[in-house]
């Protein structure tokens, strides 16, 4: 896979693979600030009930008024890992912030570097607005995605505020979210991520750029002019969601860690298998593998062929993602089969009954 300079030559993708406790510190924030979807994380529900008994009131209250609900202002901050020095644990990254330029913070959180967001408003109307001009934020709130109700009472409450006051109320909940949350967690969770690296760097020179990005995220990515970079970053909490932020010529990719990476126990199925095993046991999911079968479509074009609400095929599709059967394409969001997976179901069976005791 390969992309095209400004000169017209063709540079090869890079793809970098890497598991940093400071990104897993961000997603645990990330994951616990989106509650309306807390059902649907595979850590389950009782590691966001435990969070809320070890957390300090004031600390939890400190995160729902930073980030009202909303997961994406955390995902704003990946960026803010890539630069920050190795080894990007998180007293670095607080280390980093503590240091960073207040204005410069800002423009992370409303989504500066973020192609999506500047799509949507030119990074003119994003900056000045970051300056404090009035007519700019007024613009900035009209145009960034005005219908995300979360966003825009994010948006809001930032625009609101000076910079060096949202920096000083950020590194109160980094801190306080490390010693209170993460810490205890960390030593269970970075083996984990390691296993996942140490395969993928396996993978790395046996596939292409392009195969290993899909088998990482379920995504087909195709990169825009400009991308160089992408580096994929494993996470045991976020699973089965997809994370993605960018940086200048790179774009980062926090995906599920691999089933197969949380446990080297060999008598214990693997998760992979469990999870392929229950989407196949359901007649509906089944059909929508049959449907998939016959080309790509859009999550709305197969709901409506079932007769089914978007949310309901929602869930329905991301069991059969998380299980390796689909995928979707990045650039027009069309869901398609991913037939070298329904053909290796059977090896997966025989892999795990043939492993030595």
């Amino acid at each position: 896979m390969s992309v095209q300079d400004r000169s017209g030559r063709r540079q090869p993708l890079i793809v970098e693979i890497e598991a940093s406790p400071a990104y897993e510190f961000l997603m645990t924030l990330c994951s616990f600030s989106e509650t309306e979807h807390h059902a649907e994380y595979e850590i389950g529900k009782e590691w966001f009930d435990d969070i809320r008994k070890k957390a300090s009131p004031d600390l939890l209250a400190l995160v729902e008024q930073f980030s009202f609900r909303s997961h994406e202002i955390w995902e704003h901050m990946l960026g803010l890992v890539y630069d920050c020095p190795a080894p990007r644990d998180v007293p670095a990254l607080i280390t980093y912030i503590e240091a960073i330029d207040p204005l410069e913070l800002r423009l992370h959180m409303l989504g500066y570097y973020v192609r999506q967001h500047r799509r949507a408003t030119s990074h003119e109307i994003i900056m000045q607005a970051a300056h404090g001009d009035s007519e700019a934020q007024r613009k900035l709130l009209k145009t960034s995605f005005p219908d995300d109700v979360e966003w825009q009472r994010t948006l809001r409450w930032l625009l609101s505020l000076e910079p060096v006051a949202t920096k000083n109320l950020l590194l109160d909940i980094l801190r306080g979210w490390y010693d209170e949350v993460f810490r205890e967690q960390e030593s269970q969770i970075m083996p984990i991520l390691a296993r996942d690296v140490e395969a993928k760097l396996a993978l790395k020179p046996t596939v292409s750029a392009e195969q290993l990005i899909e088998i990482a995220t379920g995504w087909e990515y195709v990169p825009e002019p400009g991308i160089q970079r992408v580096v994929l970053i494993p996470s045991y909490i976020s699973r089965p969601w997809n994370s993605d932020a960018e940086r200048y010529d790179t774009v980062i990719f926090i995906y599920p860690v691999a089933e197969e990476s949380i446990t080297a126990d060999n008598n214990v199925p693997p998760a992979r298998l469990v999870k392929l095993a229950k989407a196949l046991a359901d007649e509906r999911r089944l059909r929508i593998l049959k449907k998939l079968a016959t080309g790509s479509y859009t999550l709305q074009e197969i709901a409506e062929d079932f007769g089914v609400a978007k949310t309901t095929m929602h869930h329905h599709i991301i069991t059969l993602r998380s299980a390796g059967l689909v995928r979707m394409n990045l650039s027009d969001k069309r869901w398609s089969l991913r037939q070298g997976m329904i053909d290796n179901v059977g090896d997966l069976l025989n892999t795990y009954l043939e492993e030595r005791l």
